[in-house]
């Protein structure tokens, strides 16, 4: 009889570890937008091929928030913007301690646009002297971004008229000739912009490089790059443009080989994750560690190192100088 009973357990035993499940949540931004949708093609991804994963996607209000319930210990991983990173990371801006926060990968890019209306007379940045400029609403990580590239073009909040709204209002003065210009960090093409531009005839303002040299040299997360000819109606050339890629991180307590396995499957199934929004197709191994802000997790590090990730090594050096 003690035979069968301890047959028995050993049994369940067996069982519950073989069907115990790891139930984790990703924080992304509102539903419908670009982040929920590939946290929605990982969560798939995920569940394919880490089954002992149930992975929730969590409708968020972005980046800065999905740090924020990391804190709380709510989210284990999470989209978010590098700057946001790495305030959470050392416990500054609307951090009041610091976030365990650790990166994995970075992925999209987000590009700094700055659309004003043809008769506005805006075609460089140094235009928007004393002109009605849209910045983003209070607390927002376009806002924070787009004030860091005012500041390095040598503005002050005194030389224009800002006005803090979220970019469906911007578009919407701009339509109704409220607004001179509107600035925005975001993926492409964003969809305010896209029905702005079918209404309205606008100039792309560039960005000035030569006087971003600083801005780049303090915050290695920014790099110029060209917003492409064509993303949206009307704009005929490629602009020059201040961007940095989303990050995604993991909370500092999530396992190593869970962080690795899912670095595993998200980068074994870029093709797959393509399709299900374009923000995956251009996001590689090859450029995972650029606008990195934070340490990696012992997870990624991991997966970067059996990669043999050409930039590694010295990704770790920098990160150990800057804050060991």
């Amino acid at each position: 009889m003690k035979r069968i009973i301890i047959a028995a357990l050993m049994l369940l035993a067996f069982h519950s570890s073989a069907f115990a499940r790891t139930f984790v949540s990703v924080g992304t931004n509102p539903v419908g937008m670009a982040l929920y949708t590939m946290g929605a093609g990982v969560a798939d991804v995920v569940g394919r091929e880490i089954p002992e994963i149930d992975f929730t996607v969590e409708a968020t209000k972005g980046g800065i928030h999905n740090l924020y319930l990391m804190g709380l210990g709510d989210l284990e991983f999470a989209f978010t913007a590098p700057g946001a990173a790495l305030q959470a990371y050392k416990g500054e801006g609307i951090y009041q301690k610091p976030v365990p926060v650790l990166g994995m990968f970075s992925h999209q890019i987000a590009y700094q646009q700055l659309p004003a209306l043809k008769d506005s007379n805006i075609s460089a940045i140094g235009d928007i002297a004393q002109k009605r400029i849209g910045v983003g609403p209070p607390g927002s990580l376009a806002r924070a971004d787009n004030f860091k590239y005012l500041s390095a073009s040598g503005f002050t909040r005194d030389d224009f008229e800002a006005f803090s709204e979220t970019l469906p209002e911007m578009t919407e003065k701009m339509k109704n000739g409220q607004l001179d210009a509107a600035m925005w960090f975001g993926a492409i093409p964003l969809a305010p912009l896209m029905d702005l531009a079918q209404t309205r005839e606008l100039n792309w303002v560039p960005a000035d490089e030569s006087k971003l040299k600083q801005l780049l040299k303090d915050n290695p997360m920014y790099f110029i790059t060209d917003l492409p000819a064509g993303t949206y109606p009307g704009q005929k050339k490629s602009v020059r443009s201040l961007a940095y890629r989303h990050n995604f991180v993991a909370r500092a307590d999530v396992s190593e080989e869970l962080v690795y396995k899912m670095m595993k499957s998200i980068f074994g199934n870029l093709e797959d994750l393509g399709k299900v929004h374009r923000g995956w197709r251009v996001t590689s191994l090859k450029t995972a560690l650029q606008s990195m802000s934070i340490p990696l997790h012992p997870g990624a590090i991991r997966y970067y190192k059996e990669m043999n990730h050409p930039e590694i090594d010295a990704f770790l050096a920098e990160m150990n100088a800057r804050f060991n």
